[in-house]
């Protein structure tokens, strides 16, 4: 995996664009530690921070044929297979990396390209014959493309601290944007948290004039589209296919010139891939895990079980309080954009780990939640179905007690009043454009109250619908009910949050590559059109997925509820009503007025409250407010830093400058 940096128009001559380039590719380094180039004509540079995954020796890029020339940040899994086509059809391969086959493949077939590619990428594209610059991104987000204009060029990258060395440029948190992060946990359409910069969007090209004026969009991919092979006839065919599936995403996504691991996290979906892992390979491989020292969010011994019927070596790293704390700035840093939880944390420290261990590309179970449906908003609009068209049912105190079996107040009889009042307060909106975001806007709409009243921000329920209502495409209407909450949670929290700050960012970090064979889009694309049932049937979460792997997995991973990853949150930041430093310094009433963004009269109450301590239990708006409100202060603070300029350390292996 790599990192891209692009300069469009402009009036930098030659030598100034390499050089700037230059600059920009040192702020993101870490995503390619092993070599960097640039290629730069008077209207156009490129550049690019090398992690050698394929082809090792030839794989060097900015890369060019002709005057077509790339700089590409990811993975086309299906290579080979799309190499052979191309051979076929009389293309001449000079190396045998997919960045000469993407580029290749774009100069035969355009943008359509994309639709034959299985893999995650980012890429800039000089298209020399049409005098254009087509941006890519894949079909679901997993590698970021950023953009913005200055002085009259375009400038892009991979991570928005690249912007961050160009004279003039600074990062601005907008207020208005700050807030829909975090109701939404993610900016909508191509919006990010900063005032003017903006995203590509996943399954999009934007292509750009020579002069990087205004750029048009061409969306070519749309989640739900249509299906990818054949409907299942049976829920048992429908295991057999998943399997298969799952089987052949793997499989592709172990194609590598370097060593792969595995992630295991003790969970259903992380277990199901390094299983399929483990059949696939002949060798001792490697598996990283993180544990805790507080039981509450412990799942080792769900990795030790799993571990111990795998042909692998395991690495755990221990995670306590004090650690989430001191690694909470440079996971902030990495993630560019506020968040709200420490989840992000150990896995900055868990990609060191594997790092310093030899191993470049690992292998996750991410976004079997989204595909497979197993995130709790799922049960609640299922549970919010029934209430309404069954008011007057006795069933509902056993429904609350099944929603979330690891949260012992939804287990206790007494709290069935509370609960049933919350969950009544959405009966009358739980189907409209939101779905399932409307719990997740309730539960951080007491953001609003610590912005300043002069930012004028506010959550207005038609404002938020107007809002959503764009990203969901026409043919929604014809979706289930569920099937437009996943294209929701896959163009929320999925692209803008977990593939963000807690997978590309937190890996390249430390110059590991992540892949995830449930973002396999034919696996995708299949699954999306399964009948409702299949997926969840009653609260069954990821039922599919759960039966076509009983009898392979200990049943103890099989049957466990569902447990979110998470990490110590509020009391990791205050021990015994002591605030941490970091909490001291950037929440301090001097912070909070620099920057300027939160009421120093709430941000101080809600500090107080923990002055006697941090109670065992503590409630997910306590726990999301701490981060929030600290990671937003951090990325202010980072944003404004004045950063020197400076080069990458790796050797520079493309070095092209074009001055007429």
């Amino acid at each position: 995996m790599c990192g891209v940096v692009a300069i469009l128009g402009g009036s930098l001559r030659p030598d100034g664009r390499r050089e700037r380039l230059t600059h920009m590719l040192g702020r993101i380094a870490h995503r390619g530690p092993d070599a960097f180039g640039t290629y730069v004509t008077p209207q156009l540079g490129l550049g690019h921070v090398r992690l050698s995954i394929v082809d090792l020796a030839a794989g060097h890029q900015p890369f060019a044929i002709d005057d077509d020339v790339i700089s590409y940040n990811g993975e086309v899994f299906n290579h080979i297979e799309l190499r052979a086509e191309l051979e076929a059809l009389g293309e001449r391969f000079t190396t045998k990396s997919d960045t000469e086959l993407l580029l290749r493949a774009l100069r035969r077939w355009g943008i359509d390209a994309l639709v034959r590619c299985n893999g995650q990428f980012a890429f800039v594209w000089w298209n020399a014959a049409q005098r254009r610059v087509v941006v890519g991104r894949d079909r679901y987000g997993v590698r970021p493309m950023f953009f913005c204009s200055h002085e009259g060029a375009v400038y892009l990258a991979s991570e928005m601290k690249a912007f961050d060395v160009v004279p003039g440029l600074r990062r601005e948190l907008d207020p208005q944007h700050v807030l829909e992060l975090g109701l939404f946990w993610n900016n909508l359409s191509d919006r990010t948290p900063y005032r003017g910069i903006r995203c590509v969007e996943p399954g999009t090209c934007l292509i750009f004039g020579a002069d990087g004026a205004a750029p048009t969009a061409k969306r070519y991919h749309q989640l739900g589209d249509k299906p990818v092979g054949d409907a299942p006839a049976s829920f048992d065919e429908a295991k057999a296919m998943l399997r298969d599936k799952l089987n052949r995403a793997v499989a592709l996504r172990l194609r590598s010139d370097v060593p792969v691991g595995n992630y295991v996290s003790g969970g259903v979906d992380s277990s199901v891939v390094t299983l399929l892992t483990d059949r696939l390979r002949t060798d001792t491989y490697r598996t990283f895990s993180i544990a805790f020292r507080d039981p509450a969010f412990d799942e080792s011994v769900f990795q030790t079980q799993l571990n111990q019927q795998l042909h692998a070596q395991s690495l755990t790293v221990t995670i306590d309080d004090a650690d989430i704390e001191r690694g909470f700035e440079a996971a902030v840093y990495h993630a560019e954009r506020p968040i709200f939880r420490t989840a992000p944390v150990p896995l900055w420290l868990l990609a060191k780990q594997v790092r310093d261990s030899g191993i470049r590309v690992v292998l996750t179970g991410e976004a079997a939640d989204e595909v497979l449906w197993g995130y709790d908003s799922y049960k609640e609009l299922k549970l919010l179905r029934f209430w309404a068209k069954q008011p007057k049912s006795t069933l509902r105190p056993q429904l609350l007690r099944t929603l979330y079996p690891h949260l012992a107040h939804y287990r206790d009889h007494k709290q069935f009043g509370l609960m049933r009042m919350f969950y009544e307060g959405f009966l009358d909106s739980y189907d409209n454009a939101l779905l399932g975001l409307n719990l997740r806007v309730h539960n951080n709409r007491v953001l609003v109250s610590y912005l300043r009243s002069e930012h004028r921000v506010d959550v207005d329920v038609d404002w938020l619908v107007s809002r959503i209502t764009p990203v969901l495409p026409a043919e929604s209407g014809d979706w289930s009910m569920l099937q437009r909450n996943q294209f929701l949670e896959m163009r929320t929290l999925l692209d803008g949050y977990l593939l963000s700050s807690q997978g590309d960012r937190m890996s390249l970090a430390h110059g590991i590559e992540g892949r995830y064979p449930f973002l396999d889009h034919e696996l995708v694309e299949w699954a999306f059109h399964l009948p409702d049932n299949y997926k969840l049937p009653l609260l069954s979460q990821k039922h599919l997925l759960r039966e076509a792997f009983r009898g392979q997995l200990p049943a103890s991973i099989i049957d466990r509820p569902k447990q979110p990853y998470q990490a110590p949150d509020l009391k990791a930041f205050v021990s015994n009503g002591q605030r941490s430093p970091l909490v001291s310094e950037h929440l301090g009433r001097d912070a909070i007025e620099r920057v300027g963004l939160f009421e120093p009269r709430m941000v101080q109450r809600f500090l107080d409250k923990w002055s006697g301590g941090v109670p065992a239990q503590v409630g997910y708006r306590d726990n999301m407010l701490m981060c929030f409100l600290l990671s937003t202060q951090l990325c202010a603070r980072d944003a404004a830093c004045t950063v020197a300029p400076a080069a990458p350390a790796a050797p520079r292996t493309v070095d092209v400058v074009i001055r007429s």
